[in-house]
């Protein structure tokens, strides 16, 4: 009886814990705490609006199974970094939410189905996102005709199609709606002299990119 109820305090431990919900339930993610404290001076840069991520879906989503309202999440699939340290890390969870679902008629009607993305979360706290995406899928049958994603007014993308399916893994292309501000600790070096305090102020930060690279100005 002991065993089975430390086995019972295991799995509601490990439930509250869930990233991922269902769509009425919350959504919580807890980041590990770092394994060393940083000793350098903390500096405040933030990542503009319109910085890419690549994305991926974690979950099916179809006209079939979703309706609007209907949470579906994503992950981050290629980690963002500056100067060494990890922004954005690869599997980040990413919320969107199903704005449209349209089922295929019986007359040729094509079935329709929208997304719109909401935010990511990261160790600096959630951002919102933007996201337009295209794909053309490759024809198996006669009637697996191939689905398109188009960017959408909503920030989100668009598929269309019999099946009107958006399979787990699907890549996406998204861009931060607003700067995600993050704190940056340099390596210790030896201090020469003392420096005045200044006020805080933020930094536009070049992101860096497994895959992906996009030149971004510094702020004034």
């Amino acid at each position: 009886m002991e065993g089975e109820m430390r086995n019972w305090k295991a799995a509601a431990a490990i439930a509250a814990f869930m990233v991922y919900g269902t769509a009425q339930a919350q959504t919580v993610f807890h980041w590990p705490a770092p394994e060393t404290q940083p000793l350098g001076e903390a500096k405040r840069y933030y990542l503009p609006m319109g910085t890419p991520l690549m994305l991926k879906t974690r979950t099916q989503i179809s006209t079939k199974d979703n309706k609007p309202g209907d949470r579906a999440y994503l992950e981050v699939a290629e980690s963002v970094s500056f100067r060494g340290q990890i922004i954005v890390p690869i599997g980040a969870p990413v919320v969107a939410e199903v704005s449209r679902a349209q089922r295929n008629g019986h007359v040729g009607k094509k079935g329709k189905l929208e997304i719109r993305l909401l935010y990511a979360e990261t160790p600096s706290g959630p951002v919102r996102l933007t996201g337009t995406s295209y794909d053309e899928g490759k024809s198996g049958t006669a009637l697996s005709v191939g689905t398109m994603l188009f960017a959408s007014a909503l920030g989100g993308f668009f598929i269309h199609g019999p099946s009107a399916r958006i399979d787990a893994g699907t890549p996406v292309e998204a861009y931060l709606a607003e700067p995600l501000r993050f704190t940056w600790y340099p390596e210790p070096g030896p201090k020469i002299a003392l420096i005045p305090a200044q006020p805080d102020s933020y930094e536009t930060a070049r992101p860096g990119f497994s895959s992906l690279q996009q030149p971004v100005s510094r702020a004034d």
